[in-house]
Parts: structure tokens; sequence; C-alpha cells
């Protein structure tokens, strides 16, 4: 497992969009603590509501970036966005119904903050780069 800290070869240049980033890292370091431990289930479910609620806002702004830039694959890039929720959406369930592995959560938050990162919002980088800061 990788570390969940946000890094600069996260960084994707634009400034608001990697506070967001850093604070989605920050999100899963927290779950990441305190899943699996019985006396912390409160803390975990509060921290996946913050995520619900913060994923919103961080798409938003980071699809609103993309469509003032005319970034082509914004359609497709709003499709991954969905999948996203969905699955957060699902693991949300059956952390409910007490059938959510640690390693499932943990493994779900390493590869969307760090894969989606690396190997989808670099792509944006050329198109909003040319945006005034």
């Amino acid at each position: 497992m990788h570390q969940l800290e946000w890094s600069v070869q996260y960084s994707v240049g634009v400034p608001k969009i990697d506070q967001q980033h850093a604070y989605l890292f920050e999100l899963a370091q927290r779950l990441a603590k305190h899943s699996g431990d019985e006396h912390a289930k409160a803390v975990v479910a509060e921290t996946i509501a913050e995520l619900h609620k913060y994923v919103e806002t961080h798409f938003a702004y980071e699809e609103g970036i993309m469509a003032k830039a005319h970034y082509e694959h914004l359609e497709e890039h709003r499709q991954m966005h969905e999948l996203m929720r969905t699955r957060l959406d699902a693991l949300t369930e059956r952390l409910k119904k007490g059938g959510l592995q640690r390693h499932e959560l943990i493994e779900f938050m390493e590869s969307w903050l760090t894969e989606h990162i690396i190997m989808e919002d670099m792509r944006y980088i050329p198109a909003v780069s040319a945006l005034p800061q």
C-alpha cells in the first residue's frame, strides 16, 4: 500500500485543485487510520459523510475549470467522476451494513487519489494551464 499523502508529484498546477486534492488525501488518511477500529465507527462515518460532500465540491470545481479550458475529454472525465461516486456510494452502503473490509476502502481511496490524479487529471494540464490563474 502506498502512503496516502499528497505530494508535489500530484500537482496539476491549479492551486485550488491541488488544495482540494490534498484535502481528499487528508480524508483518506483519516479513513485508513480509523477504519477497522471498533471504537472509531463514528469518526469513520463522519469522514465518509464529509468525503461525499467534498467530492461534489471538488468535482464541480474541477469540471468547471475543464469546461472553461474547453478540455476535449471533459465528458469522459465526468463519467469517471460518476463512476467514483457510484463506487463510494456502494462502499458506504457496505459500511452501514458492516460488510466493508478495511483494505477495500483503503484500496479504493488509494486508486482513486493516486491513479486518477496521475493518469487522468494530469491529462488536462495543457488545457487548463492556458487559463489565467
